[in-house]
């Protein structure tokens, strides 16, 4: 076995303090994303409007859980902590309990709209005008969570550098990823900040589906070896 996985499989009792905040942290973040639209329960009615909350549910979590992946992706690839991982990941866990109130607030509206009006939500937000700083500030904490993501990849590239070269090409490429997924967030909210909302309020979220297609390019571009 490669000295280098041997040194990067053990941890110490740093990392795994520090590694259990950040889980306990999305963890919690999880837990205000379902209280955040949780009512008591007094009829049936009321039952079935908290299921039908289900579908908005499920995209945060998708979200919170990618998020969580990423850092955990981070935390298998080089345990060794130092002062500036602490911070990154302490931001970490303060962005990702920001964010969780305005992925809410837009995964319910969202599931409200593709529903066709099915799905609660509709009532959450009263003028486009709301919609507009939604749309930002979600694009903003998006965009700051995917920054610290490829700041961490990228000091683990760096500490990787002549130790594993699986390991340090590992980590630039998720460096890579999250410096698309960040450039996306800040281009959606720079959209919804646009006269263009007024035209296709749907734009700010659909730009986000340009972080597969950037991420694919990078890809095929480094096989290519461009």
């Amino acid at each position: 076995m490669d000295g280098s996985v041997g040194a990067r499989s053990f941890r110490t009792p740093e990392s795994q303090r520090l590694d259990s905040f950040v889980d306990a942290a999305f963890a919690f973040a999880v837990s205000l994303l379902i209280i955040g639209g949780a009512e008591p329960l007094r009829s049936f009615t009321d039952l079935a409007v908290a299921l039908a909350r289900i579908p908005a549910f499920a995209f945060g979590f998708g979200l919170i859980v990618l998020f969580w992946l990423a850092h955990r992706t981070w935390s298998n690839l080089t345990p060794v902590r130092t002062g500036w991982t602490t911070v990154l990941s302490l931001a970490v866990v303060f962005s990702v309990l920001v964010f969780v109130f305005p992925l809410r607030l837009l995964a319910e509206t969202a599931t409200h709209y593709i529903s066709g009006g099915v799905l609660p939500g509709g009532r959450l937000m009263s003028s486009l005008s709301d919609l507009r700083w939604t749309y930002v500030i979600y694009g903003a904490a998006f965009a700051i969570l995917s920054g610290l993501n490829a700041g961490l990849f990228l000091h683990a590239a760096r500490a990787l550098r002549g130790l594993d070269a699986v390991a340090h090409r590992n980590g630039l490429q998720w460096a890579s990823t999250w410096g698309i997924a960040m450039v996306t967030g800040l281009l959606s909210a720079l959209v919804a900040a646009s006269p263009l909302l007024g035209v296709a309020p749907w734009l700010p979220g659909v730009t986000y589906n340009l972080i597969p297609l950037g991420v694919a390019v990078v890809t095929w571009r480094k096989r290519r070896g461009v």
